[in-house]
């Protein structure tokens, strides 16, 4: 198992303002939202002991809503994340 940590319920309030379509339609997030989902479905068997059926079906419906996204589109987002990345490492390096 992962660590697994405790979000504090302030925090969990005001992300019940907000919806996944929020993050996807958001050019900030969906980048990076569309690849932490695709990374936590390739690694949520890590979590099978401290998961529950709620926690389950959550991934089912991700998993589903991950697969409707066109192939391309997700390599290109995936491949956004990595350019981003890469640049704020190297933003970081030229500090020094």
């Amino acid at each position: 198992m992962s660590n697994v940590v405790s979000i504090p319920d302030s925090v969990l309030e005001a992300a019940e303002r907000l919806t996944v379509k929020d993050l996807l339609e958001c050019p900030a997030f969906q980048a990076f939202f569309v690849s932490a989902v695709g990374n936590s479905i390739q690694s949520f068997h890590e979590f099978a002991d401290v998961m529950d059926e709620r926690d389950e079906f959550l991934m089912f419906r991700l998993q589903k809503m991950f697969k409707s996204i066109p192939w391309d589109t997700r390599k290109i987002l995936f491949d956004e994340v990595g350019r981003l990345y890469s640049a704020r490492r190297e933003e970081r390096e030229n500090r020094r």
